[in-house]
């Protein structure tokens, strides 16, 4: 008798668990918005929260330009003298957040996090309808919680806003291919143009999705050309003031993708790292070589031409130096892994959550390309590897595709768990 109501008691208290997770999941489901976007804020703003600074090497010409902007003498660099060095979009986008905030970093890094968590939300209201609410609300948890994803609001650098608008960039070209409307078309040209100039390595982008979208609808050639039209203002009115301020047209007065290309074929890659990657520091030393020895101006042509030497003298060696490259550049995880040396388990499980969530894209991928939208965020990340992997592939550089990496593993959860 005793034994009875013992399994009866059990029983009935693993049925109220139940029904108390069922609740949660039914109360997180009905609002979904707010608690992904609160979930990604929070986990976003615990480097701000204990004053992580976020300031690196590169954050100080970002920050030499926007200051100039506020002082009202332009973009300059550390020393005071205009510069090119930077595309314009993310010191623009410091100089506002700098006035508004009181020239306070912590200010920056706070608007940062704001934006990077709305894109969880975003994942969720994009999907929702083509994957259901579920699947949906996992491909948000997995940009919330990405651990990659959540420590670049809180740096000075061009990353985190780049996730932002390859993102909206992203959404913005489905949307135009689904409807193709004047509207549409328009803002995609003002985003395609705006982009490249807070992340170069999109100059192209843009570009080829007209191409793509001119196939898939080749009835609205104009409205393409339009879009390319507006996507070439931005280029001309920076071009404009380096002529003007600097005495020459360029898009950054610096290496540029010549130096990039160099630094790739003259380095080979391992195929994984151990223990630390030892190329920046040579890299960088020739850097300084050169930069002694040459103009900013020759420096791209210098860099370019040694870049191609090398490559043509060994065409098969030099292709699989990419390889190696790109790979190791999606399998490690962005940032500072030397300063982890002194914390094994977290590196340790950094790598394993980053491959993880390549692993669930990929699962994702099958069913992602039956879908418009899934074959343009594929294309997408190929871009990224592509050129990346001819220039200087490192982590740090895939961060702005994460949201889609987000996206396609919303499709790996929902393959691995369909809808019945």
């Amino acid at each position: 008798m005793g034994k009875s109501v013992g399994k009866c008691c059990m029983r009935r208290e693993e049925s109220s668990m139940g029904e108390g997770r069922n609740r949660i999941v039914v109360w997180a489901l009905r609002n979904a918005r707010p608690t992904l976007f609160l979930a990604a804020l929070l986990s976003r703003l615990i480097l701000p929260i204990v004053h992580y600074s976020g300031v690196t090497s590169d954050s100080v010409t970002y920050l030499s330009m926007a200051r100039g902007m506020l002082n009202g003498v332009g973009f300059v660099d550390i020393e005071g003298r205009p510069t090119a060095k930077r595309p314009p979009v993310y010191p623009l986008f410091l100089t506002g957040m700098l006035k508004m905030s009181g020239n306070e970093l912590r200010g920056v890094q706070i608007v940062q996090a704001i934006l990077s968590a709305a894109l969880a939300p975003l994942l969720f209201e994009f999907l929702g309808g083509r994957l259901g609410r579920g699947a949906a609300f996992l491909a948000g948890l997995l940009w919330a919680f990405d651990p990659v994803s959540i420590p670049p609001p809180a740096y000075i650098l061009t990353e985190s806003i780049g996730a932002v608008l390859v993102f909206l960039w992203y959404l913005q070209w489905t949307r135009t291919l689904r409807h193709s409307s004047v509207r549409g078309f328009l803002w995609q040209g003002v985003l395609g143009g705006v982009l490249p100039y807070q992340t170069m390595i999109t100059a192209l982008l843009h570009l080829l999705a007209m191409v793509a979208t001119f196939f898939h609808r080749p009835r609205f050639w104009k409205r393409i050309f339009v879009s390319l039209i507006i996507m070439i203002i931005p280029m001309q009115l920076w071009a404009w003031r380096n002529r003007v301020v600097l005495g020459e047209e360029t898009a950054v007065r610096s290496g540029g993708f010549g130096f990039l290309l160099w630094a790739t074929m003259q380095y080979d890659f391992p195929w994984l790292l151990s223990p630390y990657d030892p190329r920046g520091a040579m890299i960088f030393k020739q850097e300084k070589h050169v930069y002694r020895h040459y103009p900013l101006s020759e420096q791209h042509r210098i860099y370019f031409r040694k870049g191609r030497a090398r490559f043509f003298s060994d065409p098969v060696g030099g292709t699989v130096r990419a390889i190696k490259g790109v790979f190791w550049s999606w399998v490690d995880v962005p940032g500072a892994m030397k300063s982890l040396d002194r914390f094994p388990i977290a590196k340790a499980f950094l790598r394993v959550a980053n491959i993880v969530s390549l692993l669930l894209a990929l699962v994702g991928m099958g069913r992602a390309w039956r879908v418009t939208e899934g074959r343009c965020a594929i294309g997408v990340l190929l871009y990224f590897t592509f050129f990346h992997m001819w220039l200087y592939p490192i982590p740090r550089y895939f961060l702005p595709v994460r949201p889609l990496l987000a996206l396609l593993g919303g499709f790996g959860v929902g393959t691995l768990f369909p809808r019945k």
